[in-house]
């Protein structure tokens, strides 16, 4: 063993600055979460889980454990931390409307009014709008383009028949193009009517699902 290695003190434990508490640890469910008191506070249930009244509640390693679900504590802690209001939304499945229930009965529990009160009044369905478009695409160069990250777009490919126009001489180059066909073709037809055919063509119905998020209702006032 080297000198050095011999007078090495241990680290001295971590301790926070004179007059400033250090966080909170909140053993909730399988998940574990700091926070400051000051933030804990702002739900009575929490503050009074923290005083001393409730010490029964303390674990042996110093944490507080709460009998809730991480998932769902993590948008109250979100909530108490910036006032902000949870927005369960992905953009091809739309809302998670079994999450907001479970956040509504955790904010009832933790007496978090104002929460549970903007999600009984289904406020999250005014913060983010969508706006569909549809359109039929008959080839591949209508496909392609770029899209801002708030835009979804689906592509539904189907088969339709179309009448295509064809050429009294049986010319290939004027198929579908009656233009093209000049004098000769017109005295090839004589007095007959123009001919047409049912031809398969391969079409594809865009859908496109355009995002809006009103950030202020998701905050709090």
């Amino acid at each position: 063993m080297s000198d050095t290695e011999a007078t090495q003190a241990p680290s001295p434990p971590v301790v926070p600055p004179q007059g400033m508490a250090g966080p909170i640890v909140l053993q909730v469910g399988e998940g574990r979460f700091h926070a400051s008191e000051s933030t804990l506070s702002e739900s009575p249930v929490l503050k009074a889980m923290i005083a001393e009244r409730w010490e029964s509640s303390k674990q042996p390693d110093g944490s507080y454990f709460l009998d809730a679900d991480p998932e769902v504590f993590k948008h109250v802690l979100r909530f108490l931390r910036h006032g902000v209001y949870p927005l369960c939304y992905n953009i091809a499945k739309g809302h998670d409307f079994a999450m907001y229930t479970a956040i509504h009965k955790q904010a009832d529990y933790l007496m978090l009014d104002t929460l549970a009160e903007w999600l009984s009044k289904r406020l999250y369905l005014q913060a983010i709008t969508v706006e569909t478009s549809a359109h039929v695409v008959e080839d591949e160069d209508g496909l392609s383009g770029k899209h801002d990250s708030d835009t979804l777009v689906q592509y539904h490919p189907f088969w339709r028949t179309k009448k295509k126009y064809v050429c009294p001489r049986g010319i290939a180059v004027h198929y579908d193009n009656p233009g093209r066909c000049g004098r000769a073709c017109q005295q090839a037809q004589g007095d007959a009517g123009d001919e047409y055919e049912d031809c398969p063509v391969l079409s594809t119905l865009v859908l496109t699902k355009k995002v809006a998020f009103d950030q202020q209702l998701c905050e709090k006032e």
